[in-house]
């Protein structure tokens, strides 16, 4: 027990930890059906964007999707959503199509979600990928808000949110 909670008060720390960069840049991907869509499509319209970038085959991804899913489908209405950007793994290239659409059937994603490799995160100003999941919370006029480096839950998306709002709209 005192592992999982030392474990969730590092995940916290490195996840409220501010990163001082601007909002995403234009920056196209693919969607599993062939679609492009811009980062910009998502970031920066009034609501939190929470952008993961996972891998199907990643247990820590695994572990963590169930919970991205009950927070996109608790707050895409309102004040948040989830955008995914699927990398292979373990070889962090570009993820392989079929893959991706098996992995989302499997754990019922309906949150948008992109194609790419471990270059992504260097194309949208956010530093080389230091590993699988990193999730990136945006603030609803697109600026970076803070980063996570492994697995994330809704309660810990939620707070962070939380705490952030007031400022974020100021």
């Amino acid at each position: 027990m005192r592992l999982v909670q030392t474990r969730w008060l590092f995940a916290w720390l490195v996840f409220s930890f501010s990163i001082t960069l601007q909002a995403a840049p234009d920056l196209v991907l693919l969607d599993p059906s062939g679609q492009s869509h811009n980062i910009n499509e998502y970031v920066g319209h009034g609501k939190w964007t929470v952008l993961n970038i996972w891998g199907p085959g990643c247990p820590p991804c695994e572990d963590e999707m169930p919970d991205l899913v009950r927070f996109h489908d608790q707050h895409a209405e309102s004040d948040a959503i989830v955008v995914g950007i699927a990398i292979d793994f373990p070889s962090y290239g570009y993820a392989d199509k079929q893959k991706v659409m098996t992995f989302a059937d499997e754990y019922l994603i309906d949150f948008p979600l992109l194609l790419s490799d471990a270059s992504v995160t260097e194309q949208l100003g956010l530093g080389t990928l230091q590993g699988l999941p990193t999730t990136f919370v945006f603030t609803p006029s697109g600026e970076i808000a803070g980063m996570q480096v492994g697995g994330i839950s809704a309660t810990v998306l939620e707070d962070f949110i939380n705490r952030h709002s007031d400022s974020s709209t100021k």
